[in-house]
């Protein structure tokens, strides 16, 4: 009987030594110590990105990091489109991120509401986005993400154009402002540009940053307004800070 419980017991040693070895031996081997992202950085930085994906204790290991991406997805992050990733060895991962092509946010109740070029809205979020241009002053009416915006103003229509333009000329236009009356005003960077109420504003758009790059330090109002083919003159004055 006392042989019997002795072997029993160096059973289940062995079984508890051999798998202290596996786990030694895959903590030694198998530790994610190499994570390359590939992504465009429009919204989040390299490190953003591995702090927001690597979020769970076991994506230390890399097959444990692979396991609970195939069989539970990775978590959903805002701006992301989609994330995938690639196991390049033992110890190394790459992120793959597809940002979102977001044209522009409104500022409703107190959130920010992105929204893409069909103006479909995608994200919200409690503080202003960075790099996305904020409309002001047109009528949203209600707001679902997932859901175009049916806004009660034909404005909605020609600011799709507008953002369309400023994106093709590589404008950074931090707000798009519109009156009662829908005449426009950008701010770029710290200067102020009219552009006024008109069909279409390729003309305008495409020579802004020449017309821009004509002028010294400082801030300045640049009055478009009244341009047009037959009328390339541009009124700038000094904006007081």
């Amino acid at each position: 009987m006392h042989d019997r419980v002795l072997v029993k017991r160096m059973i289940v040693y062995s079984i508890v030594i051999v798998f202290l070895l596996l786990v030694i031996f895959f903590i030694a081997f198998f530790q994610l110590e190499n994570v390359e992202v590939i992504s465009e950085g429009k919204y989040y930085s390299d490190s953003e990105i591995k702090d927001r994906v690597l979020n769970h204790v076991t994506d230390s290991f890399t097959y444990l990091f692979a396991l609970r991406a195939e069989t539970s997805g990775l978590d959903e992050i805002p701006f992301v489109e989609k994330l995938d990733y690639e196991v390049v060895d033992k110890n190394s991962i790459r992120i793959y991120v597809y940002e979102r092509q977001i044209a522009g946010s409104v500022l409703v109740m107190g959130k920010y509401f992105c929204f893409d070029r069909e103006g479909v809205v995608t994200d919200s979020t409690d503080t202003r986005p960075e790099g996305v241009v904020l409309v002001t002053g047109i009528d949203v009416g209600n707001i679902v993400i997932g859901q175009k915006i049916e806004s009660s103003s034909d404005i909605f229509k020609g600011l799709m154009g507008l953002v369309s333009l400023l994106n093709k000329n590589n404008i950074d236009a931090s707000e798009i402002s519109y009156d009662f009356r829908g005449n426009i005003t950008l701010m770029v960077d710290d200067d102020e540009v009219m552009l006024g109420e008109k069909d279409n504003y390729d003309l305008e758009i495409n020579n802004l940053k020449s017309i821009m790059s004509t002028m010294g330090e400082g801030a300045f109002r640049f009055d478009l307004r009244y341009m047009d083919s037959e009328n390339m003159s541009v009124t700038a004055k000094p904006i007081d800070k």
